[in-house]
């Protein structure tokens, strides 16, 4: 089934409504003085169209959803006039939940475009995990989208042309009498996040060199210049202080909750985190091409600060959805007696969990899994399968392959470096423990390590069990190429449903990693 809707929206019945029931935000002047713009945004919603919980309020509480948005976002246009505002998500729609994994209309993901086509959304930038279903099924994907999926640096093979037909590299809007030309960007990143056969189709450009360009060609018909970018909050800064000219960056891809705007130079910098458990809303005056009177509020959106009613439609919408998800992953597939956390950078309860979980299934020696793999901690009580879908989503294949104790070193050596800086993705090693320490000159160096509770032996080939993405990824991840591949015959997903079945979900609490002087 297909829900589509258009909104028609009264404003001054919206704006009776909101002064009836109250608004907890900053009120809105009703309608918009000339030359007066307001943008609405969200980033790495990671299918995530129910309520999730926000671990920095206290008592975590269910926030958020794609109703809810819609709730602020309609008091919003209905405040200042929906001709008056643009509303954007700067990218990483998919993979997290199992709608992402629903396949309609010939893609998978196809219901986030149907959840943000009814809130009319403006402007989507190109985010990595677009990739996630392969280069063809973001194809479709964009071709489908009612509103402009936008990066500048995404190239085919070549490095002139968009990547995908209907992508876009820049767009033009005028809003309240002010033309707004905005540009999207996607991580330079990419190589190491898609598949090496979607790889070889394409040829990016570094952002800064494509959204430069765009700035230059978009200036002389625009007012204001808007970024609309998956970079990340730092590679934001970097833009702004490498483009002049842009007046606002707003960003995804890094998961930053910016509860105030980030300022470099003239370049306004905003993001809000992810999961749509809050909506970024700014406002501005255009004058003299650049941006005045600039105000931001990041808006937390709990269910009883609600502006408006729930709309009839959406919320429709998001039951049929939720239906059809409990049907297949509503099932309680073990208890957990207390919650398993989850980290990028070093070890950690779900960590140590799934990797246990690929040693034990794959009937390997070691298993490794990648803290980015990693997303979302399971809580403490009964546990469906939605809850283990969303902890792994990218079902990725379990891959069994070689690797020597010697390997195994550089594996561990690469996991104290991320320790230490935090700059890249920790692997989870299961059947592995280990100790560590920083010489005099400042090297990490392994001071033991065990395979199976046996000490190391460098020349020995043990079995390892990992994913496909791991294993594809091999030059970033592992260091060597993996010898002797096998597909086990089950995801990461699969994997983590019959282990807590079989085991359920109990970190054992002991460190793998130890740091000693």
């Amino acid at each position: 089934m297909t829900y589509r809707r258009s909104f028609a929206v009264l404003c001054f019945a919206a704006a009776a409504t909101l002064a009836a029931t109250g608004c907890p935000h900053k009120p809105a002047e009703p309608l918009s003085a000339a030359g007066h713009v307001t943008v609405m945004h969200t980033n790495d919603l990671h299918g995530h169209y129910l309520p999730e919980r926000a671990d920095w309020l206290p008592g975590t509480p269910e926030i958020g959803g794609f109703v809810r948005i819609e709730q602020e976002v309609r008091a919003v246009r209905a405040a200042r006039g929906k001709e008056n505002t643009l509303l954007l998500d700067a990218g990483d729609i998919l993979t997290g939940t199992p709608l992402t994994a629903m396949r309609e209309e010939g893609a998978w993901g196809t219901p986030m475009l149907r959840f943000m086509e009814a809130l009319s959304y403006d402007g989507w930038a190109i985010g990595n995990h677009e990739f996630d279903r392969g280069l063809d099924n973001l194809g479709v994907l964009t071709a489908k989208a009612p509103f402009a999926a936008l990066s500048a640096n995404l190239r085919v093979k070549g490095g002139k042309e968009p990547l995908l037909p209907s992508q876009a590299f820049s767009r033009v809007f005028t809003v309240n009498g002010v033309r707004i030309g905005l540009i999207g960007a996607t991580t330079d990143a990419l190589k190491g996040l898609v598949s090496p056969k979607d790889w070889a189709r394409m040829e990016p450009t570094h952002a800064v060199d494509a959204v430069r360009a765009e700035v230059a060609a978009l200036d002389p018909q625009t007012d204001i210049l808007i970024a609309l970018t998956h970079l990340g909050v730092d590679d934001d800064r970097k833009l702004a202080a490498a483009v002049p000219g842009i007046d606002l960056i707003v960003g995804g891809h890094s998961h930053t909750r910016l509860t105030e705007a980030v300022q470099v130079g003239t370049t306004y910098i905003v993001q809000t985190g992810s999961y749509g458990r809050s909506l970024g809303v700014l406002e501005f005056d255009a004058k003299d091409d650049a941006i005045a009177d600039f105000h931001y509020e990041l808006r937390d959106l709990l269910p009883d600060t609600a502006p408006v009613e729930p709309d009839p439609s959406l919320k429709g919408m998001a039951d049929h959805y939720r239906t059809l998800i409990d049907q297949e992953y509503g099932e309680i597939v073990a208890r957990a007696p207390s919650i398993l956390g989850k980290e990028y950078a070093k070890e950690s309860p779900l960590g140590r969990w799934i990797s246990d979980a690929l040693r034990v299934e794959a009937k390997a020696d070691i298993g490794i899994y990648n803290g980015g793999g990693l997303r979302s901690p399971i809580v403490a009580g009964d546990v469906a399968k939605r809850q283990i879908f969303e902890a792994f989503p990218f079902e990725n294949a379990v891959i069994r392959f070689s690797m020597t104790g010697e390997q195994l070193v550089g594996v561990v050596l690469r996991d104290v470096g991320a320790e230490l800086d935090g700059k890249h993705g920790y692997l989870s090693l299961g059947g592995v423990t280990y100790t560590w320490h920083v010489t005099p000159g400042g090297a990490p160096e392994v001071v033991s390590l065990s395979v199976g509770g046996q000490p190391v032996d460098l020349s020995h080939v043990y079995t390892a069990a990992s994913t496909s993405y791991i294993t594809e990824q091999w030059e970033k991840h592992l260091g060597f190429e993996p010898k002797d591949t096998a597909i086990v015959g089950m995801n990461d997903f699969e994997v983590a449903v019959a282990y807590a079945k079989a085991r359920g979900l109990i970190d054992d609490g002991v460190a793998r990693s130890v740091r000693v002087e």
